[in-house]
């Protein structure tokens, strides 16, 4: 069968210019290739990356795109990418053209606009081809057949459909294979096990299904493996990190367990099994390269394993177990993990203190431990964290009061510790937090007047369901890219102040169950303003169309019944006169 690839006249003229430089003398390509030039920039000028005033053009070598080989001048590689490259004829075809070029060994037309439905198969002869990069295009239909010198091969980026055939296994060459974000749907084909050169296997974000092959797990070469955001089912293979550094099969529907060894393999980088129906514990032994760990949410059960992580994983910065059924108290020995960045713990059901350790991960930039069973107070050693972005230990049961150390994280951005038990102020330091945009502490038993807040919140400030008192605080009125404030049910007193009115991003004022007092002023239509709950709070008269829609009506029923009164007493007017008239005649005949 003939396929056709359309494509650009631009291109169609360089990749011409450049099968004549493989055949000709040196001097005449030079003298053809500057009139082509010419005429790709006139014909194809939207693309930035070809200027003439930039290109050599006695040393075809050194255009952009072009490489070649600098012992004898062949072209070995055209590297196309972000060209602007678009197809908008069917008149020539690529085969001639890129495989007339007989040393070339990587073509890259990345990035562009290529919908062609299936450009690879007229390469499919190109002999001597082997990094073949049709990325981030607009390529359709099924995945074609390939020449077997291929040794990388990325198709990611586009809208190939239908199954990965049995075909693909022929490239005994591949290093590399990315067939990501596409419209792939079947399953792996078992024959994949025989690319024994396979370094890397990147199948994310198709609609791929099955449970994923055994013979993976055989290739000795593979480094990493990702198939995840697709349907794949059935238990994680046995063995299947016994050669890899990165395993991704997240946004899955994986069950069973973790294999007790997944994780221990000396070589592993990065495991990210989250968001599938694991089951079981995790495993106690982890590897000491380990940097990345994601396990969350699964159906996960069991405690943390509290020697694993330390010592034994001193790499680690990244440990993401939310989202789970763990148990039991977070280990201490986590403060030996120096290096970790994130620790996401939430969504489980820990219990016991919250480890005064923590502090010494200094290197921590997010915290999440939200919707546990912790209790105890918030520790001092928190403060410590001086690079801390989002710290979040709502949903518990913490008591004591907010200690003032937390304004020490001039770097925090996200602090939530709403629906806990603390008492007491907000700290007046609170003021210096300068990059703080959201501050959640409602529903708690705090209480007091507030004297001091964040002066640059933008998202929320909550502070419902408290016991603070006072009127509402003038430092609000600097908050002028606020969108939610929330300061209900509390004990707050005085009236509503107008600089509420001017706050124009806000999108919603919550402000019931208070002891406010005096006129509610007018807000912006566009903001939700609640004010239940306010016995003593007065509301101006509603001003609302349909109160001017009856009073309209009102006056028209007066209009029409005055109209109709004067022609009533007209009507009178005439019969009184025609009675007399009548009577008058009357006489005269008589």
């Amino acid at each position: 069968m003939r396929v056709c690839v359309r494509m650009s006249p631009p291109l169609f003229l360089l990749l011409l210019v450049i099968i004549q430089y493989a055949s000709c003398e040196l001097p005449s390509f030079q003298l053809t290739t500057m009139n082509t030039l010419l005429q790709l920039l006139q014909t194809h000028n939207h693309n930035s990356k070809w200027n003439s005033s930039s290109q050599d053009l006695t040393n075809p070598c050194s255009w952009t795109g072009v490489l070649c080989n600098p012992n004898n001048s062949f072209i070995t590689e055209l590297s196309l990418s972000s060209f602007s490259l678009f197809d908008i004829s069917n008149d020539y075809s690529w085969s001639s053209l890129v495989c007339g070029i007989e040393t070339l060994e990587k073509l890259d037309v990345s990035n562009n606009q290529l919908a062609a439905i299936a450009p690879p198969l007229l390469l499919s002869s190109c002999g001597g081809l082997k990094v073949l990069n049709f990325s981030n295009n607009m390529l359709s239909g099924n995945i074609p057949s390939f020449q077997t010198t291929l040794e990388r091969l990325d198709l990611s980026h586009n809208f190939l459909h239908g199954v990965i055939p049995d075909q693909i296994t022929e490239l005994v060459n591949l290093s590399v294979l990315d067939l990501s974000y596409n419209r792939l749907s079947g399953s792996i084909p078992a024959s994949i096990g025989q690319l024994s050169r396979l370094q890397q296997l990147i199948l994310s974000a198709n609609n791929l299904t099955g449970e994923i092959p055994t013979p993976i797990t055989l290739i000795n070469t593979l480094k990493r493996f990702s198939a995840n955001q697709n349907a794949f089912t059935g238990a994680v293979p046995l063995g299947i990190t016994r050669y890899l550094s990165y395993l991704d099969l997240s946004y899955n529907r994986l069950t069973g367990s973790v294999p007790s060894d997944l994780l221990s393999q000396p070589n592993l980088l990065t495991v990210d099994l989250s968001f599938n129906k694991l089951e079981g514990s995790i495993p106690v032994n982890v590897s000491k390269s380990m940097v990345r760990l994601r396990l969350g949410s699964n159906q996960l059960s069991g405690g943390l394993p509290s020697w694993s992580f330390g010592n034994e994983v001193p790499s680690l910065t990244y440990l993401e177990v939310g989202n789970n059924r763990l148990t039991g108290m977070i280990p201490p020995e986590l403060r030996l993990c120096k290096n970790l960045s994130l620790l996401d713990l939430s969504h489980n059901r820990l219990f016991g203190y919250v480890p005064r350790e923590l502090g010494d991960l200094n290197k921590l930039q997010v915290v999440q431990l939200d919707h546990n069973n912790l209790t105890g107070e918030i520790p001092n050693e928190i403060g410590e964290l001086q690079i801390l972005v989002r710290l979040n230990m709502s949903w518990n049961s913490l008591n004591g009061s907010i200690p003032p150390s937390l304004s020490n994280l001039q770097k925090l951005i996200n602090l939530d510790l709403q629906v806990n038990n603390l008492t007491g102020p907000i700290p007046d330091s609170f003021g210096t937090m300068n990059l703080l945009l959201e501050l959640q502490l409602g529903r708690n038993r705090l209480g007091g007047v507030i004297r001091s807040l964040p002066t640059n919140l933008q998202i929320a400030l909550n502070l419902s369901r408290n016991n603070f008192e006072g009127p509402i605080p003038q430092s609000l009125s600097r908050l002028q890219s606020l969108e939610i404030l929330d300061l209900s049910n509390n004990r707050f007193n005085g009236g509503i102040p107008n600089f509420l009115t001017q706050m124009g991003s806000l999108t919603q004022i919550l402000l019931s169950n208070n002891l406010l007092t005096g006129l509610v002023p007018q807000f912006h239509k566009n903001v939700n303003v609640s004010t239940e709950g306010n016995i003593n709070l007065l509301y101006p008269p509603p001003t609302s169309p349909s109160v001017d829609r009856k009073n309209n009506n009102a006056a028209s029923v007066g209009i029409v019944v005055a109209s109709s009164t004067a022609s009533l007493v007209e009507l009178m007017v005439v019969v009184i006169v025609a009675v007399i008239v009548l009577r008058k005649v009357h006489r005269i005949n008589h």
